[in-house]
């Protein structure tokens, strides 16, 4: 074995020792737009500044004011949210493909296109079929489906 693979196992080694340190903490502000907040330590009053609302594929938004576990690695500065107990909104990103979750409802997007969007689309063709021979469709039973589908995908 050489010296440099030795180093190489000995500074893995050392990194698997770091502990992941957390802490019960309290939401103080959030910047959406920036993924991070402020969040106050409950049991020594310290703010914790930049903390990242998520890491890459998915983001959580704290409501402020929630109760919230935070975590940093070895003695690092950098702080993450693991969970909070309220969360206004999460955003879930694979690829173009992107899934937003909120009290109010859903909003599913692959690139520029919105699942809401398609299938409002898609009724409204739907509406304007007119049957010259038999039953023609029910726009009025389609237009309250278009309405309840409204009420899940708000966007």
């Amino acid at each position: 074995m050489s010296v440099t693979q030795f180093n190489q196992i000995l500074g893995q080694k050392i990194k698997e020792l770091i502990p992941v340190q957390t802490v019960w903490a309290v939401v103080k502000d959030v910047d959406w737009e920036n993924k991070t907040m402020t969040a106050t330590g409950e049991i020594d009053d310290l703010d914790y500044y930049d903390v990242l609302l998520g890491i890459g594929d998915h983001y959580h938004k704290p409501k402020i004011g929630a109760k919230c576990l935070i975590g940093s690695i070895g003695n690092s500065a950098n702080t993450f949210l693991f969970s909070a107990d309220e969360v206004e909104e999460t955003i879930f990103k694979r690829g173009d493909s992107e899934l937003t979750i909120k009290a109010e409802g859903f909003i599913i997007k692959q690139s520029d296109e919105s699942l809401k969007k398609v299938l409002n689309d898609m009724i409204d063709e739907i509406n304007k079929i007119i049957v010259i021979n038999g039953t023609s469709i029910n726009v009025p039973a389609m237009t309250a489906i278009k309405q309840r589908l409204n009420t899940v995908l708000i966007e």
